[in-house]
């Protein structure tokens, strides 16, 4: 009896430190977003993109937007597929490619394409939308074949971070190593995201600001995007 329940004990710890290490990170740098009573976009320039669907297939459901009126995100569906969609606006477009839209209450969170755009799940009520949040890229930096990673962005708090990169290979596949240094204490990297070629992207939780990319053959121009 007593080994059954020592066996249980060591289970409920397991099962524990699972959900603890499958528990999405809650990001630092995030901005709330509230519902905007006005649906006239304060963007026109920005509501029609070339080469994206035509809005005329869409019915916008829900705008929210930052206190300081810079975020717009529009929440959109899509009367063909039935599917939900996020695009985010801001006047800078690093504040709005790659930015995690972060829906607290469900403890969910989505990654926006280069054009701002996202797919959300399908959702039984409305009451996601009370707890909207969105993650910017607090620092972008570009890394070319047989080069060195060049910061071509980075808010104040990680003006003075570094990437450390190296590429080692284990058979066919190409793995990728990247770990952020010179960060101010107080600072801890949530999210990496590579973004391949400009189009594929894979997001890493790192552990001690270090992340490891398996890359897909081929793989060129290489951005990568840290979150705090």
């Amino acid at each position: 009896m007593m080994d059954r329940n020592l066996k249980k004990a060591a289970d409920r710890k397991l099962i524990n430190l699972c959900s603890e290490i499958a528990r999405p990170s809650g990001f630092g740098n995030r901005v709330r977003l509230f519902h905007r009573l006005s649906q006239v976009s304060p963007f026109p320039h920005l509501v029609g993109f070339s080469g994206l669907p035509s809005y005329e297939i869409y019915a916008e459901k829900r705008a929210l937007i930052s206190s300081d009126q810079n975020f717009l995100l529009r929440i959109l569906y899509d009367q063909l597929s039935g599917r939900l969609e996020a695009h985010l606006l801001h006047p800078l477009e690093h504040k709005y490619r790659y930015a995690f839209i972060v829906l607290d209450s469900l403890n969910r969170e989505f990654l926006t394409d280069h054009h701002g755009w996202a797919t959300l799940d399908q959702f039984d009520d409305d009451r996601w939308l009370y707890s909207v949040y969105v993650s910017p890229p607090g620092a972008i930096f570009e890394l070319k074949p047989g080069g060195q990673p060049v910061q071509i962005y980075a808010g104040e708090s990680l003006k003075d971070c570094q990437l450390k990169t190296e590429f080692f290979s284990v058979g066919p596949q190409s793995t990728l190593k990247v770990q952020a240094v010179n960060l101010p204490e107080s600072v801890e990297i949530k999210r990496m995201v590579l973004v391949i070629d400009g189009e594929e992207t894979l997001i890493a939780v790192p552990r001690k600001d270090l992340a490891f990319y398996e890359l897909p053959e081929g793989a060129c121009c290489l951005r990568i995007y840290l979150y705090e």
